[in-house]
């Protein structure tokens, strides 16, 4: 069924769309509103929520509430405001309801289709009217901007699905791969030997020649005697040195002195550690 509002609304009651030409879209009511807005036409004059809620929700196996029937009389009401009817649906005594009597009505096309059977799920009660394209002209608020809200079809909602599952899928098997290399077995550093006259002393360092070696055992020296540490047997030194202290500059110092255990080769450390050592 197709209606005349006001003389220049065209209001069809099959897909709920508002438009002031044929065949062009302004405003797009959703299953809900529609069913609402073509009760309220189909039964002119004071009507009872309570006969509303019926009609629209009950009879169709949907849960009414005031709450869904409230949003949906804001939705219409938005949604003719635009066209410069500000109360298609009036409030009167004891909060029944009114489609506007100021509004005029005119029956244009009598397809017996009737919009409120077509309301089929209770996901259907949550949907909001979308509004496309008002015409500006006609708005009696310019500044104000009618909101969207519009649901995705099927189609696109299923790839959503898809797109989380599988970011959900690789986020797992990420987790996973970090929790098996957690729990891989340290490896121990090789530990190069030094020598010295009296002290137990390894490096880090894998390949030391001879005369970097001299160069660390006498800064080893240096080091160890700034921090009164002598050489006593079951005890052993790692040590090592930034690249800088080989031209004599300022380099970062690591010495630990560590006691010596048959059980345990280390058993326990003291670490130091200098930032900006001067070898001088």
């Amino acid at each position: 069924m197709k209606y005349k509002i006001n003389a220049f609304i065209i209001y069809d009651a099959v897909d709920g769309s508002l438009s002031l030409k044929e065949d062009e879209v302004d405003t797009q009511l959703s299953i809900t509103a529609n069913a609402l807005l073509f009760y309220f036409i189909q039964h002119r004059g004071i009507i009872s929520r309570d006969d509303v809620l019926k009609a629209v929700w009950d009879d169709n196996g949907l849960v009414s509430s005031n709450s869904n029937l409230n949003q949906y009389l804001s939705l219409l009401r938005k949604a003719f405001r635009q066209y410069g009817i500000e109360n298609i649906i009036v409030t009167v005594a004891r909060g029944r309801l009114e489609f506007n009597s100021e509004v005029s009505l005119e029956l244009i096309d009598d397809i017996k289709i009737n919009p409120i059977e077509s309301i089929s799920s209770l996901s259907e009660i949550d949907e909001a009217a979308v509004v496309l394209s008002p015409p500006m002209d006609l708005l009696s608020q310019p500044n104000e901007e009618p909101k969207v809200v519009s649901s995705l079809p099927p189609e696109k909602k299923e790839i959503c699905w898809y797109l989380a599952s599988a970011a959900f899928l690789l986020c797992s098997v990420l987790l996973a791969i970090m929790a098996y290399l957690s729990n891989q077995p340290s490896l121990p550093i090789n530990m190069t030997v030094l020598e010295h006259s009296n002290c137990d002393v390894l490096s880090n360092e894998k390949m030391i020649n001879a005369t970097v070696a001299l160069n660390y055992v006498k800064n080893f020296d240096k080091v160890r005697n700034n921090l009164n540490l002598t050489c006593v047997e079951k005890e052993r030194f790692v040590f090592f040195y930034g690249d800088k202290l080989q031209t004599n500059g300022l380099g970062r110092v690591f010495l630990a002195h560590c006691a010596v255990n048959e059980d345990n080769p280390f058993s326990y450390c003291d670490n130091y550690f200098y930032y900006s050592w001067n070898p001088s």
